[in-house]
Formats: structure tokens, sequence, C-alpha cells
């Protein structure tokens, strides 16, 4: 079973459906074949395995219960019903995504229990608990058992990969300096494996240092980056420095004289003291920076690693380099993750919005409306909402009222929540009004 899970896991990343559709039939044969029910269970526990390979985590989920139900005392599907549980808690509401994080925690507790070695358990556990403090206190600095638990996991020799998992609680956490900190930890990671993972995610506890000493660019960046006005990016691309414009160079500055002052002999009956150390702050983190490691990310990868990809664009676009940025947005819509494929569309569509370029906006308009609006988290949404609005609102203003009436009726079924508001009142009444 554990051969045919994979092969069907391979399959799928080859995209050959039907042989996934094939072995998943053989899977359940072997299945019903079966009268152990510690074996049966078994199977269930890698079918549940399967379906979290392929982001189904409602049917891991069943197939993890099952699993309990035959082998109560399997720690593999009983720490695979945790990890599900935990992840759908992101994509629910806040008393639904309590209710999962809560049974979660019980289950990690139950494995730390019987295996305390078993270290993904106590670092999801640690996660869990910060998770459940974040719900009830959102501006709360995390749980100290949490904070426990890692600082008592990276006292061990632990992979590169346990230390990611711990950077980037710290990362969400806001704690970027100090020790032990995100660019700490990730930096102690990167001196144990170099690879595309570790790199992009120090450049992203980096750039949030930048936005930490810079928080009116980072106000622009949490309102979808383009929300501040922007030039064309033809106009852009067309700029040509003027050739009546001559550079003069500046005169070098003349060497001043440095006075020399002659120290004091010391007293022999002074007592020597001990000078106390003051430790120079660190030089602020640039844009520069962060956009030469994520490059390196990118590298690393040969372009697989598309959050990376998508990371770049959007700091690229923050440094005014808008070019590169949409090249690296329209590779971020070839991922894997949804969530990332949509983001980047929004991004495109943003830019060719503001550039006035119509056709490409309601292009990437209509490849997020294709793709599974399950995978959107609540940011998103609202992103996606007001770009629906804003594309209407384009067409009206350009006299072309069929296509803004069709926008304004798209953006009234999916914008549900915000039917009743004045913008989107006055947008739908004006459309229809001169269209008809």
């Amino acid at each position: 079973v554990v051969c045919l899970s994979n092969r069907a896991y391979l399959a799928l990343k080859t995209h050959n459906y039907s042989e996934v559709e094939r072995i998943i039939t053989e899977i359940y044969r072997c299945n019903n074949k079966n009268t152990n029910q510690a074996y049966s269970g078994q199977i269930h526990a890698e079918m549940g395995h399967f379906y979290q390979w392929f982001g189904l985590n409602c049917a891991a989920a069943i197939e993890f219960n099952k699993s309990l139900e035959l082998d109560p005392d399997n720690l593999i599907a009983t720490y695979g019903l945790a990890v599900v549980l935990y992840d759908m808690s992101k994509h629910e509401g806040r008393i639904s995504g309590f209710n999962y994080l809560t049974r979660a925690l019980d289950l990690f507790k139950k494995i730390v229990v019987k295996c305390p070695e078993f270290t993904m358990a106590r670092i999801y556990l640690g996660k869990t608990r910060n998770q459940l403090i974040s719900i009830v206190l959102p501006e709360s600095n995390g749980d100290e058992e949490a904070d426990r638990i890692f600082t008592q996991v990276m006292e061990t020799d632990c992979a590169p990969d346990i230390l990611c998992m711990i950077g980037e609680e710290y990362l969400k956490l806001g704690i970027l300096e100090g020790e032990p900190s995100a660019i700490s930890i990730f930096e102690r990671a990167l001196q144990k494996k170099k690879n595309s993972k570790v790199y992009h995610l120090l450049a992203l506890a980096m750039r949030a240092t930048f936005f930490k000493a810079n928080p009116d660019i980072h106000e622009v960046f949490k309102q979808g980056l383009f929300q501040r006005k922007q030039t064309s990016l033809k106009e852009e691309a067309d700029k040509k420095p003027d050739p009546k414009e001559k550079k003069t160079r500046k005169p070098p500055p003349k060497p001043v004289a440095k006075e020399v002052v002659e120290a004091d002999p010391p007293e022999e009956d002074q007592e020597e003291t001990e000078k106390e150390v003051v430790k120079e702050p660190p030089p602020p983190v640039t844009l520069e920076e962060v956009i030469g490691i994520l490059s390196t990310a990118v590298k690393l990868s040969r372009g697989a690693n598309r959050e990376a990809v998508f990371d770049l664009a959007e700091t690229l676009w923050l440094s005014g380099e808008k070019r590169k940025a949409v090249t690296n947005f329209e590779l971020a819509t070839h991922s894997e993750n949804a969530l990332i494929q949509i983001k980047a569309h929004l991004r495109l569509t943003h830019a060719f919005l503001d550039s006035g370029e119509l056709t490409l906006a309601e292009y990437h308009m209509r490849s997020i409306l294709k793709l599974d609006p399950n995978q959107i988290d609540q940011a998103t949404r609202e992103d996606l909402h007001r770009l629906l609005n804003n594309l209407a609102l384009a067409y009206l203003r350009q006299n072309k009222m069929k296509s803004a009436a069709n926008w304004v009726t798209v953006s009234m079924k999916h914008n549900t929540e915000y039917v009743n508001s004045l913008k989107q009142h006055m947008v739908y009444t004006r459309t229809f009004t001169v269209y008809c």
C-alpha cells in the first residue's frame, strides 16, 4: 500500500490522472480483502496521507479517523489527523477554527506523552498553542509553553527543516531581533544546509525587519501594493534619457586636516576598571539586500520555488522595478499552490488596471475566477472584491457599458457581503441605467 501511494503521488506530479484513478481503485481492493484490523487500519492511514498530499483535508481526516477506530494506538494516524485538523483551522471561521485547534492540541499532547522523542509532534504542539493564543488574544507574543518547547528542540542537533519551522513561528510572531529570533534561526539553518527554502525564509525575515523600520511602506504593502498612484507600465518602459541633459561631475571634497590630540598619560595610582563594551546596532536592512537573497533562492531552485518567485516580484515592485516584477508575477501564476496562483493573478490585474490595459486585466481576472475559491484567505478575498469593482469602474469610465454591466454582475455574485454598500449600489445603478 505504501508503494502504491507513492506511485500514485508520482503519477499525479506527472499529470497522469488515469493512472492515479487506477491505483486508488487497487488500494481500495487491497483494503476490502484484509481481515486483520491492525493492517486494515494501516491502509486507512496510508490513504489519509495520500489525500493529505493532494490537499484533500476532509477526505484525509475521514481516513485517519477510520484508521484510529481500527487501531487506536497508531501514532502515525494520530499525528496525521492532528496535522490535518491544524491545517483545516486556517480556512475556517473563528469558532470552527478554535474547535479544530482544540482537538488537534489534545492529539499532539497524546503523541508527546507516548513518544517524547517525536520532534515534529512537539513542534506542532507549540504551533497549535500559539495559534490558539492568537485567536483569543490577537496582540499577544505567543505562548510561554510553546517558546519553552521550541527552545528545548533548538538545544539539540536538529535538522535544518526543524529550524525553519521554528523560525517561521518566530517570524509570524514578529520576533526579529535578539536571541533567539527569526533571522538568527534561519542563519543557523543556512550554516547546515544552503537551499532555496532557507534563503527564501531568511529574505522574508529581513523584509519584515525592513517593514518594521519603514511602517509607511509596510502600510502600502498590506493594502495590496498597488493602492498608491502608479505610472503606466508602457510609459515606464518607453522612458529614455534626455540627450540634452549633461551629467556633471561634482568636484571631490577637499581633504580636511585632522587635529592630532595627544592622550593624557594614565595615572599610576588609578585603578583599572572594566569598560562596558557597547555593541553597535546592525546596519538597517535595505530592499536591495532582500532582493539579492530572494534571487539566490530562485536560482538555487531553478525557478521551481514559485513562492520565492512571487515574493521576489512583490519586493521588486516595492523597489520600483515594475517590469521585472510583472515578469516574475507571470512566472508565479504557474505555481502548484492555488493561493499563490490567485495572488499572482491579482497583482497582475492591479498592474494592468493601473496602466489602462483592460484586456490583460480582464484576462487575469477570469483566470482567478476559474480557480478554486475555497483556497482564498480572507485578505485575498477582500482584495478580489475591490478588484471586481475597480474593473467595472474602469470600463464605466471608458463608456463600455456592456463590459461594465457584465463585471458588475460577476461582482454581485462573488461579493455578497458588500452588496448593500454605497459604492457597489452606485456602480450597479449607474451602469444599468445608462446601459438600458
